[in-house]
């Protein structure tokens, strides 16, 4: 029984089921403001229009209810068949009622709170402490800082790459030149040689 009663106590405090009996009485409240609209200011105009004729009157009989007198009494015989449009349309407009009331009552609500949201962020922000602030342009002045100095090393990079690659071509060409000079150098001396030869035969 005590586990029934704590369970029982459990399903009560539930949030849905609170949102849900607000949301009766609330509904409750909106029927009872549909209806006084609708009879103080609907009924009036409609009874103006209609000659004081009530929009649930309105009906369309199929056939009518016949009587007849018994003992000085009339009575019905056959009751009376009719569709009862009126009452349809009295329906559909107590619907539009509450659903343009709900809409307006929710833009409203979203308005307030969207405004509330932005001033708990303005005076959030305003409260910031200074400290606070401080540490986070010092944050981004070191990483700014040290996106630069990173910059700046791979330029250095770049340069000392480029003059290495210089450096190499300078010393291919001197290389390539000293393989010619020599190449020069062998080709005079073979010459010289033959020449020599050729003297001495002679």
């Amino acid at each position: 029984m005590k586990g029934l009663i704590a369970e029982f106590k459990k399903f009560i405090s539930r949030g849905n089921v609170v949102d849900m009996a607000v949301g009766v009485a609330v509904a409750g409240a909106f029927t009872k403001i549909v209806t006084a609209f609708t009879n103080g200011f609907i009924g009036p105009i409609l009874a103006l229009l209609t000659n004081d004729a009530n929009l649930t009157e309105f009906k369309w009989v199929v056939r009518a209810a016949e009587t007849e007198m018994v003992d000085g009494v009339e009575t019905i015989i056959t009751p009376e068949v009719a569709i009862l449009w009126g009452a349809f349309l009295q329906t559909i407009l107590d619907f539009l009622i509450i659903a343009l009331s709900l809409f307006i009552v929710m833009k409203v609500f979203n308005s307030a709170t969207a405004k509330a949201k932005a001033m708990q962020a303005e005076m959030l922000d305003e409260m910031k402490p200074k400290k606070l602030k401080k540490a986070e342009a010092e944050k981004a002045a070191a990483e700014a800082a040290a996106k630069a100095a990173e910059e700046e090393a791979a330029k250095v990079a770049a340069e000392a790459a480029a003059a290495k690659a210089a450096e190499e071509e300078q010393a291919r060409l001197a290389s390539y030149a000293a393989q010619v000079a020599v190449s020069e150098n062998t080709e005079k001396l073979l010459t010289e040689i033959r020449d020599l030869l050729k003297s001495k035969n002679a």
